[in-house]
């Protein structure tokens, strides 16, 4: 049995949303490709509005990167992964980091657990690929 087609509304709404995660994509894609030797990218998520799926025209598209070593200050950080597309807003987290914010409860991992988009990469600590993330 096939399904009937979305409203155009909603049709319209799940495009504008893969195009959102269509930028994130091809900026973690371009940013593997330019990061420097010895820094290792094990992940890049989309969470938060976009990922799911009830952000407007004001949100931005939170980001997820994880990648070791990153520089301490985080402007060094942001200066690592520019140029960043606008809309983009990146998080920058080592995978201690990240692991560190798992067991504080942070709210982003499980996020990203939960409904994020990995673009690119596997998340360390995470679900197994295809069970929590889209």
């Amino acid at each position: 049995m096939t399904r009937p087609s979305p409203h155009p509304v909603v049709a319209a709404r799940i495009a504008e949303q893969r195009a959102r995660i269509e930028v994130a994509r091809r900026w973690a894609e371009a940013l593997a490709a330019r990061l420097p030797p010895g820094v290792t990218m094990h992940a890049v998520v989309v969470f938060g509005s976009t990922a799911r799926g009830d952000f407007n025209k004001w949100s931005d598209v939170d980001v997820l990167v994880v990648a070791d070593p990153l520089p301490g200050r985080l402007l060094d950080r942001y200066d690592l992964v520019a140029p960043v597309p606008a809309g983009v807003q990146p998080v920058l987290w080592t995978s201690a980091e990240l692991a560190a914010a798992r067991a504080r409860g942070n709210p982003i991992p499980g996020e990203c657990d939960r409904v994020g988009t990995v673009v690119w990469g596997e998340l360390p600590g995470g679900p197994p690929a295809g069970t929590g993330t889209r």
